[in-house]
């Protein structure tokens, strides 16, 4: 059997963690200014904005993708909105020649907090800092990687790091905490994940 000429390195541990609240957000703020979404962009209006795109695993196995929103409603809507995004997907770790899609989970694993209309809730924050705390402290992960333009995970970037974890941030321009960027140690802009680029508005 041939060897590959460059043998591929240990892979790392990921774990992704998305603000549903603060993508959704900073998505129609977008939309609102024109900006014209690009065609894999999958939206629910005030609960979710996703592209399986938005996130780079690099030589990572992607242990789990959680996505964190809320809704309004009752149950059955709770369970209606996780089932929508449990049937997205996140790119998982590939390598040229092999296919491991067979056996590599690439599915959104939903946590879906109810909330009354009209009035905003800490639980993703509070949910989201408890999760990644626990996965990092328990050394469940190698890295972890935060979909998210809120300043106020800076402190959790920083935990994390002083555990010796490499922390990933992907974020939307609008509303992007410019300390939480220069904070973690890879910054991805998903602008161009979410939306179409003025030159190809324009030419449209």
């Amino acid at each position: 059997m041939m060897q590959p000429r460059d043998p591929v390195p240990p892979l790392g541990r990921m774990m992704v963690f998305v603000d549903g609240e603060n993508i959704v957000a900073r998505f129609q703020a977008m939309l609102a200014e024109g900006r014209k979404p690009t065609s894999h962009v999958a939206h629910r209006v005030d609960t979710y904005a996703w592209s399986e795109y938005a996130v780079w695993p690099g030589l990572n196995v992607v242990q789990r993708c959680t996505y964190y929103t809320y809704t309004t409603g009752d149950q059955s809507s709770i369970d209606h909105v996780s089932a929508e995004l449990r049937a997205l997907r996140f790119r998982q770790y590939s390598l040229i020649g092999q296919n491991f899609t067979s056996y590599l989970h690439s599915n959104l694993y939903p946590k879906v907090f109810w909330k009354q209309k009209k009035r905003s809730g800490k639980g993703v924050d509070i949910q989201m800092t408890v999760d990644v705390l626990t996965n990092v402290y328990q050394n469940n992960l190698d890295v972890v990687f935060l979909v998210t333009g809120d300043g106020d995970f800076a402190p959790l970037i920083q935990e994390a790091q002083r555990m010796g974890k490499q922390v990933v941030v992907a974020a939307l321009s609008s509303g992007l905490s410019e300390h939480l960027k220069i904070t973690t140690d890879v910054f991805h802009d998903l602008d161009d994940i979410f939306f179409e680029s003025p030159s190809e508005q324009n030419a449209a």
